[in-house]
């Protein structure tokens, strides 16, 4: 999958996120037929459910995935940002959430990464190292490990 430049779907909320679901259990359910618009149903999957975007501030790319409700994990694999190659893969808990990167291919990337429907973020880390804020901005280059740190846990 190819993270394009464009739109983010940044209104994207529970309401896509249910249409997503529709869809691709029709997709299970009766085949690939149904879809009547696959590019669209993965644009949705890379910008809708992992808000995945090529133009970020300052040229870098973003990653924001949406974080369904009882799922214990999510992963796309081979996301292609122009030569780069990058898997990435989000382990929610209670009381954190992990995101594990690994760059499969290419040059490093610049990456801005946070989270959506999620409870408020209290501490970062990358690589074990303590980030401001609630997003991480960094460098990516092999594997790497981000764990967000919820207030509270979350909602």
């Amino acid at each position: 999958m190819r993270a394009d430049p464009g739109s983010a779907l940044a209104q994207w909320d529970a309401a896509d996120f249910a249409l997503l679901l529709e869809e691709a259990r029709a997709f299970q359910r009766v085949g690939p037929h149904v879809l009547r618009d696959p590019e669209g149903f993965l644009r949705e999957v890379v910008a809708g459910l992992f808000g995945v975007r090529a133009d970020a501030e300052g040229g870098r790319f973003a990653a924001a995935p949406w974080m369904p409700d009882g799922w214990r994990s999510m992963a796309i694999r081979r996301l292609r940002f122009h030569r780069t190659l990058l898997d990435l893969e989000v382990r929610p808990r209670a009381e954190w959430a992990t995101v594990r990167l690994n760059l499969t291919f290419g040059p490093p990337i610049a990456l801005v990464l946070s989270l959506r429907n999620a409870g408020a973020v209290g501490r970062i880390t990358v690589d074990e190292t303590a980030l401001e804020g609630d997003r991480a901005i960094f460098t990516v280059s092999g594997e790497h490990e981000a764990m967000f740190f919820f207030e509270g846990g979350i909602p």
